[in-house]
């Protein structure tokens, strides 16, 4: 599965690329945010929190055509659903923090 979809990023972006930079930008921070209180939610049993911080960056992350992130998020928001959790809860982070830099990069027109 590819990391991103292009085409997704492209028609968000509407032909102005530099307006969805500082979005994503944002999107990074508070998707980092948001592992954290994830992490502290699912260390403190509270599934259901952990669910919708999920369901969020769920959303988030396929609007801006990160599919690898998003379907690792999905997955994890099954899991969590069930009341697991999710052994590749570690992998999220990393793959945030590629999806961005990959987005941006696509954006800035360094990645065909």
């Amino acid at each position: 599965m590819a990391l991103l979809d292009p085409a997704q990023l492209d028609a968000m972006a509407s032909g102005r690329p530099e307006l969805l930079l500082p979005i994503i930008n944002d999107f990074q921070t508070h998707g980092q945010a948001q592992l954290t209180n994830l992490h502290a939610a699912l260390t403190e049993n509270r599934f259901e929190d952990g669910k919708e911080i999920l369901h969020q960056l769920k959303g988030s992350s396929g609007t801006m055509g990160m599919i690898q992130f998003e379907a690792l998020c999905r997955e994890c928001e099954e899991q969590v659903a069930a009341g697991q959790v999710p052994p590749r809860f570690a992998e999220l982070d990393a793959l945030l923090q590629e999806s961005v830099a990959d987005a941006s990069a696509h954006l800035r027109g360094e990645v065909s």
